[in-house]
């Protein structure tokens, strides 16, 4: 059985929330409406869910989520709020969902069927041969889990996460010769000094993945290293990502909540702490793949029309990295119309014209304008 804490400042609204969690079928083993106390309940009872309202006095949802995921605490949080304008929020800090008060009993089962698929995700990792699976995230700060655990593999120095990182993004099992390595990472040393130091980190990172049992290991052949599996790949986000665009993957129902995972996963920065020269060409890459997914699923819920919140924050997700894309901004346009009319799209049409006005010198094409006189009529 599903177990969750509820945390609201609001008493009547946790009455409700336990009221239909019970109904749903989970277990409500905790909740209170002092915001202070939430992490402290949330360590100690272990919960698969945290649902958590955003507003609250003096500590708000969105700073306890934060302290949640800095102490690699293993629950899924859900935010629940009176204020869309909050929900954005709620994506940047990972959360895997939100609910709009009052909370209706749809929405709150959707969210449930979501915490399921991504607790049994996370149990899926642990291989059943009992291998390592490994897991390595190359958005956002790179990390590398191993059997679906919160706590990642540390590294002894930085140049060891970014050699790792740039071998995790060639074809497996690629023989990398070592001066594409030096020019890569050591730019600026000359050749026997660059040797030494691809030496060292390379022994480095090699000790690190045998102390941890990761079944992977960086091999030397030729003039160069081999990244080698002795288990099955490591999964890579860059590498499901592009896999989803390469294949024209669709959202529909059945990987619906996958996709929306892997949108939303891949919005942070690529190769966020690396500065190498070597990174752009990526980086470059891996944001058409993921805005090219993203506009489809953006698609999928406008031809859905069931969610038009979350169509729009998915909107303003893909604007934040394509804010010229005159083509987002119509959908965003529309959107803001679905949800407060007119003089809403109007608000979000005049905040564009002054952003490019400022920033190109430009107006708004034909095409956008045309839209707001549609919308007005």
């Amino acid at each position: 059985m599903m177990r969750a804490i509820v945390v609201d400042d609001e008493l009547l609204v946790v009455e409700q929330m336990d009221r239909m969690l019970v109904n749903a079928g989970v277990e409500v083993v905790g909740y209170c409406v002092n915001p202070h106390e939430a992490l402290g309940m949330a360590k100690a009872l272990q919960p698969d869910v945290l649902f958590l309202d955003i507003e609250m006095p003096e500590l708000s949802g969105l700073e306890i989520a934060e302290r949640v995921y800095a102490d690699k605490l293993d629950m899924e949080v859900v935010f629940i709020t009176a204020y869309n304008q909050y929900a954005l929020d709620a994506f940047r800090v990972n959360a895997l969902d939100y609910l709009l008060k009052p909370v209706m009993e749809e929405d709150l089962q959707r969210s449930l069927e979501r915490v399921g698929t991504r607790r049994q995700q996370r149990g899926d990792a642990v291989d059943s041969s009992g291998q390592r699976t490994a897991v390595a995230e190359l958005f956002g700060k790179f990390v590398l889990h191993l059997d679906g655990g919160l706590e990642p593999v540390r590294w002894v120095t930085a140049k060891c996460a970014e050699l790792l990182a740039y071998m995790l993004l060639q074809p497996w099992e690629k023989e990398v010769s070592k001066w594409e390595l030096f020019e890569a990472l050591w730019p600026t040393q000359n050749e026997e000094k660059a040797g030494i130091n691809l030496r060292s980190t390379v022994s480095r990172i090699n000790k690190t993945l045998r102390d941890c049992s990761s079944g992977m290991a960086l091999t030397s052949v030729r003039n160069g290293y081999r990244l080698v599996l002795s288990d099955e790949a490591p999964a890579v986000d860059a590498a499901e990502l592009e896999l989803f665009v390469l294949e024209a993957v669709e959202p529909d129902p059945d990987n619906l909540t996958h996709v929306e995972q892997l949108v939303h996963r891949c919005s942070r920065p690529f190769l966020q702490e690396f500065d190498g020269v070597w990174c752009e060409p990526y980086r470059k890459q891996y944001r058409q793949y993921f805005l090219h997914l993203g506009k489809k699923l953006l698609a999928y819920y406008e031809k859905a029309e069931a969610e038009t919140l979350k169509a729009l924050l998915l909107a303003d997700l893909l604007v934040e990295h394509d804010p010229y894309d005159e083509s987002l901004r119509e959908t965003a346009m529309k959107l803001n119309y679905r949800i407060g009319g007119s003089q809403r799209a109007a608000v979000y049409y005049e905040a564009y014209a002054e952003m490019i006005r400022t920033e190109l010198g430009t107006l708004p094409g034909d095409t956008l304008t045309a839209l707001l006189r549609a919308l007005k009529l």
